[in-house]
């Protein structure tokens, strides 16, 4: 019963976010002055600007759920520097995985911390386009550009795609997969089965299977 008020309180919440800006999750916690406090500034500097802890609050989620300025900066390692597929795969997926977050570290504000802040929005944006709409247009750009590297690497390694894959089915899963492996690094430094390695042998092993399953050399696709 309690799980099913907290429901219906985020989707009463999320109704809101259509017609006001209005702070939800962590976000309606922030306290204006123990961040201006940080900058040995008071309360009324971020008041002053802002016009009240409120506006402030709903800015500092917008600027959170909207990662257009980070992304970019992001690049991915170039197919041309390496001598052959998988170790140019594999980069890509080590840096994937340093990007993202990781447990226990001290907070900071990069890819990794405030994409696992975003997660404290995601259940909003079931019902709430206002949270929705960013999150999704900033994954159509991070899955363009990873077809975008993976275009190249097709024509730099003589690879081509499966009979019935594409391109962007295989940029959609790496990005999921990564996604996906880091929520586990939320949690864990180690692999969930196998403590004597790091999580982000989750994202280098699962993206490697995704890659040999989807990819061929281009002679073997005619």
């Amino acid at each position: 019963m309690g799980g099913l008020a907290v429901l219906e309180q985020i989707q009463q919440d999320s109704q809101l976010l259509k017609d006001q800006a209005i702070a939800v999750g962590p976000f309606a916690r922030l306290d204006a002055g123990t961040v201006a406090a940080e900058d040995g500034k008071t309360r009324g500097a971020i008041t002053n600007l802002f016009g009240s802890q409120t506006a402030f609050q709903a800015a500092a989620m917008a600027a959170a759920l909207d990662a257009s300025d980070r992304f970019e900066r992001l690049k991915f390692p170039a197919p041309k520097d390496f001598d052959n597929a998988e170790s140019w795969l594999d980069a890509l997926l080590a840096g994937e995985s340093a990007r993202g977050p990781a447990h226990g570290a001290k907070p900071a504000v990069n890819d990794g911390f405030v994409w696992a802040l975003w997660l404290s929005a995601v259940p909003y944006g079931i019902w709430s386009e206002q949270i929705a709409k960013p999150s999704m247009a900033e994954y159509l750009k991070t899955v363009d550009r990873l077809e975008h590297v993976i275009r190249e690497a097709l024509d730099h390694f003589g690879l081509a795609m499966r009979e019935g894959d594409s391109v962007s089915d295989l940029a959609c899963a790496i990005s999921g997969l990564t996604e996906g492996v880091w929520l586990n690094q939320c949690l864990s430094k180690r692999h969930p089965l196998d403590k004597s390695e790091p999580v982000g042998a989750l994202l280098r092993r699962g993206g490697r299977m995704l890659w040999r399953g989807a990819v061929v050399p281009r002679k073997a696709a005619r």
